[in-house]
């Protein structure tokens, strides 16, 4: 079951509109503008159910950027991976407070990356309505770090959907966690996300303990 409403939303020579008489004259050029817009136009609906990743994408871009008001804690179904509901749960900010969120990228009915950063380590989250491969560049965020804070040694924590080749003792409540050290700030991770599925990476500062 689709969240509703449901804000309409088309492509119209390469911008993004709104067919919403209470939104006239809005546009955006890119979806992930748009995610990360509050324009609160509409009712927030008594219940967010969200049975698949074209669920996810369809609140993503077509309800919580319009919504009065808190939304409602997400039901998901099965057809939403543990890795995607952990990341959507982190588009939604139900993580706590955050002092910057950014979308990175995304697509209509197809995928988006999101990003919060609290104190000196950003978390990215993305989340995907079909099986895909979705790339995070570190280095869009860590110019974002205050001079300060920026380190030339990162590690990074990965959580994400679990693969056929994962041995059994990797997969913990359906995701497989896994840290990767000694990364630098131009790093790219590129992870398989599965249908409706995603992932969440913590980008923090490399302590001596992080694997390589």
């Amino acid at each position: 079951m689709r969240p509703d409403p449901i804000v309409p939303l088309v492509w119209d020579d390469g911008v993004l509109r709104t067919a919403s008489p209470d939104l006239a004259g809005h546009s955006w050029t890119r979806p992930a503008d748009l995610a990360a817009a509050r324009l609160a136009v509409l009712p927030a609906p008594e219940a967010l159910e969200l049975a698949d990743g074209h669920d996810l994408l369809a609140a993503a871009f077509g309800l919580v950027p319009f919504a009065r008001g808190p939304l409602p804690a997400p039901v998901y179904g099965a057809g939403v991976t543990a890795a995607a509901r952990a990341a959507f749960d982190l588009f939604l900010g139900r993580g706590g407070e955050s002092d910057r969120f950014r979308v990175l990228r995304g697509e209509l009915d197809d995928f988006l990356v999101c990003a919060r950063l609290r104190g000196d380590a950003w978390t990215v989250g993305a989340f995907a309505a079909e099986p895909t491969t979705l790339t995070v560049r570190f280095e869009d965020l860590w110019r974002q770090l205050p001079a300060k804070a920026r380190r030339f040694a990162y590690a990074v924590d990965v959580v994400r959907d679990p693969h056929a080749k994962d041995p059994d003792a990797a997969r913990t409540a359906g995701v497989v966690r896994e840290t990767v050290g000694g990364l630098a700030p131009d790093a790219r991770v590129c992870l398989d996300v599965a249908q409706g599925g995603g992932c969440l990476l913590d980008f923090r500062p490399a302590t001596t303990g992080d694997e390589t």
